[in-house]
């Protein structure tokens, strides 16, 4: 981890870096070209005021606009312009002069070479550009008058773009580059070491998590972000331990589940094979061995309905179904077994609402839910089963006046590998119900929720869209 970090960091280090030069070189070169523009503005300034001085002694002679074009064109500015020649570099300096109304004349082609932005030129303001060789142009336009009359003047002035050349530039970028290299290489080395340093407990817990020691914790990195992994890590493996001890604790109760019928019809299947019972108590110890055997099934049947949903292949057999009628047939088959415990047994449905669903698994639904509030409601308690409709859903709920959940137990009670502390009343079914109920409702793209009192009772609500 060590090493893949160090080259990690050293790489996005060594790449900034040249990005950096990279940039750094292209500023440099702009930076150039906006100096060189500014050098030539400043020349351009100074030919201006030059001609505009030696204008003045002959902007009243007859046929003055054609002999200030001649002026221009002779060699009489020579001497002063080819100081501002030499020093802005050796620019080529044109003029060209814009009577009001009249022809324009030009001194060079260098105005055929650009394009000449004329709402930036009559607003007096100087031109930028480059012309189509590639010069770097320099125009400032001035106006004087001449017989009275305003003649707009360009000056012009034209040099090679200053290139910074990489072969002149290479020694020190040599330099440059390898001082990122190394820099690189050192900021990586540091890094990588703190974050490594940093990380190795994380690491260390990661490992004693996989060989299966699922107490460990991480504890505080020191930093924000690594401390959010760190607690994102432990909040999992708080998760993980719990996880292990519902399922361990739904084993042990499975197993117990398990062991109390096997028990008795082991004990009864001795005594029966050892010639131990009368006759008379045969037919008595046949129910019990009865009951015994189909509480076996019942736990095995749940047992593999758990399993089988789960799997992708579980699918519904959907029809159409009285939902109302359907779950009475259901309820009505618990009156006998309610009046032997003593429990009240009504429901209400009303009739007619129907719903596209498989009706054996609703009906596994409901037998569930109240095979399930019968085990924890005491004698002369009531269980209520309730269908109706609500907006566009089909909504079941079963209500008991029983001992109720606990709110430690009342988020968990859904989950096929949680043991409450409440314990059923009667010994009756695997124990699995609720977990069978969760599974089929969110098959079924339905919510299944629980509200419960301590002391007083547990509403079960299946809701399921029309």
């Amino acid at each position: 981890m060590r090493r893949r970090l160090f080259w990690t960091i050293a790489g996005v280090a060594a790449v900034t870096g040249l990005l950096v030069l990279a940039g750094s070189a292209f500023a440099y070169q702009r930076a150039v070209i906006d100096a060189t523009y500014r050098e030539m503005q400043h020349s351009s300034q100074e030919a201006v005021l030059i001609i505009e001085e030696t204008l003045e002694r002959i902007a009243r002679r007859p046929g003055a606009v054609q002999e200030l074009f001649h002026l221009l064109q002779g060699d009489q500015l020579e001497p002063r312009l080819g100081r501002i020649r030499r020093t802005a570099g050796g620019s080529d300096i044109a003029f060209a002069v814009i009577p009001e109304d009249g022809d324009a004349r030009f001194s060079s082609d260098l105005f055929d070479r650009v394009n000449l932005d004329q709402d930036t030129l009559d607003s007096g303001v100087t031109q930028f550009t480059r012309s189509s060789t590639g010069e770097l142009v320099v125009i400032t336009p001035t106006t004087i008058s001449v017989q009275n009359t305003d003649v707009t003047l360009l000056v012009g002035l034209a040099r090679e773009a200053p290139i910074v050349r990489l072969v002149d530039q290479l020694g020190a970028m040599l330099v440059i580059i390898v001082g990122i290299g190394v820099l690189s290489a050192l900021l990586a080395r540091l890094l990588s070491g703190s974050v490594a340093n940093r990380l190795e407990p994380l690491a260390n817990a990661s490992r004693d998590l996989a060989d299966g020691d699922l107490s460990v914790r991480v504890p505080n990195l020191e930093d924000p972000e690594l401390d959010e992994v760190a607690v994102a890590f432990n909040e999992m493996a708080q998760e993980l331990e719990a996880s292990q001890m519902r399922e361990r604790d739904f084993i042990l109760g499975i197993g117990h589940d398990l062991r109390t019928p096997l028990t008795t019809i082991g004990g009864y299947a001795e005594a029966l094979e050892g010639g131990e019972v009368d006759p008379e108590e045969i037919e008595r110890i046949g129910g019990v061995l009865g009951v015994q055997s189909r509480q076996l099934g019942r736990l095995i049947e749940d047992l593999s309905t758990l399993a089988r949903l789960e799997q992708p292949e579980f699918s519904l057999r959907t029809e159409q179904v009285d939902v109302g009628a359907h779950v009475k047939e259901v309820v009505e088959g618990f009156s006998r077994h309610a009046k032997e415990i003593g429990v009240k047994l009504s429901i209400e449905a009303n009739e007619g609402l129907v719903l596209e669903t498989d009706p054996d698994r609703l009906g596994q639904i409901a037998q569930n839910l109240v095979e399930n509030a019968m085990r924890y409601t005491p004698e002369t308690g009531t269980v209520t089963v309730v269908v109706s409709e609500e907006g566009s859903s089909c909504v079941i709920e079963v209500a008991d006046t029983g001992i109720g959940i606990t709110p430690e137990d009342l988020p968990h009670i859904f989950d096929r590998h949680y043991v409450g502390r409440q314990r059923q009343l009667r010994n009756e079914g695997s124990g699995l119900g609720l977990s069978i109920v969760s599974g089929l409702v969110e098959l079924m793209g339905g919510e299944v929720t629980a509200e419960s009192m301590p002391g007083k009772g547990t509403t079960i609500t299946v809701r399921l869209p029309i």
